[in-house]
């Protein structure tokens, strides 16, 4: 379950994996080769809701719509 920060989902690196279908260990890896953003607040490293859309294409996809329906 995501932890809510001032309104913003915050994720796990156990939540992502499991999301994701991989492990722990994956995820770590694509945070240091910077595919996935992340932050660290105190101890646990968390992924925002919008980052983890980013990494999947979700939310180029939703810019993408936005943009050329306000081009037209």
């Amino acid at each position: 379950m995501p932890t809510l920060i001032e309104g913003i989902k915050f994720y796990t690196i156990p939540e992502v994996a499991k999301a994701l279908k991989v492990t722990a260990q994956t995820v770590r890896a694509y945070i240091k080769q910077g595919r996935l953003k992340a932050q660290r607040i105190g101890r646990p490293i968390l992924i925002t809701e919008k980052n983890l859309r980013e990494f999947l294409g979700i939310g180029q996809m939703e810019e993408g719509k936005e943009t050329k329906e306000g081009d037209k």
